[in-house]
């Protein structure tokens, strides 16, 4: 039906609540702490990003609490969110199906360590059958939203620690890789990589992060 005059009104709600939060977590969008803050990332990936011919997709855990509350999408279906507890590593193929749909626009999976354990070497068939995507990995070494659950068999086996060098691995595999440690150099690396998928080269970057435990849930 026709619009019932509303507008304004509802966006001035919205932004008297949105403003605020957005205030209080701004710590955490900017911050200079080493390893990296996941926040940090998504942030500095929302403002080198063209929004509108975006698409991306978190992966199951940590990554999709991270991502969902600070991506802004702008056309419809140009974000694609899906269950906390899906299968991990299901992120990267949809950013692969994305690209296969729409080759003209970037197309992204924001993932964790646990997740590229779970489907990583398909980063490989993004190579061989030239889909660009650009991988966004938070690498915090660990199962980290585990830690409270699992605190006996962390102690006793390390059963939450995870290691390895995606970024080497990328590489390995034919792409293009860069592990990042220093918050001055999120922004930048996130140009060259988007540059490397406009240029036909599926993309990982690594950024080493800390055990975030901090989520915007209320």
């Amino acid at each position: 039906g026709r619009p019932r005059g509303r507008l304004r009104e509802v966006t001035a709600r919205i932004r008297s609540q949105k403003d605020p939060w957005l205030a209080e977590w701004q710590p955490h969008l900017t911050s200079e702490a080493k390893p990296l803050s996941p926040y940090r990332i998504i942030h500095e990936l929302s403002q080198v990003a063209d929004v509108p011919n975006t698409i991306i997709t978190h992966d199951a855990g940590s990554p999709r609490d991270e991502l969902s509350p600070f991506w802004t999408p702008i056309a419809p279906l140009s974000y694609i969110g899906w269950g906390k507890s899906t299968q991990l590593g299901y992120g990267l193929g949809l950013a692969m199906g994305a690209k296969v749909a729409h080759p003209d626009k970037l197309c992204i999976n924001f993932w964790g360590d646990a997740a590229i354990g779970m489907t990583g070497m398909d980063f490989e068939t993004c190579v061989r059958t030239k889909i660009p995507i650009l991988s966004i990995l938070s690498n915090n070494f660990a199962m980290a939203t585990e830690d409270d659950d699992m605190v006996l068999s962390r102690q006793k086996y390390g059963s939450t620690d995870i290691s390895g060098n995606y970024a080497e691995f990328a590489k390995a595999m034919g792409g293009y890789g860069e592990r990042v440690t220093d918050p001055d150099q999120v922004l930048h690396a996130l140009v060259r990589g988007i540059r490397m998928t406009q240029e036909g080269t599926p993309v990982l970057l690594e950024f080493i992060t800390a055990r975030e435990k901090t989520f915007s849930t209320s």
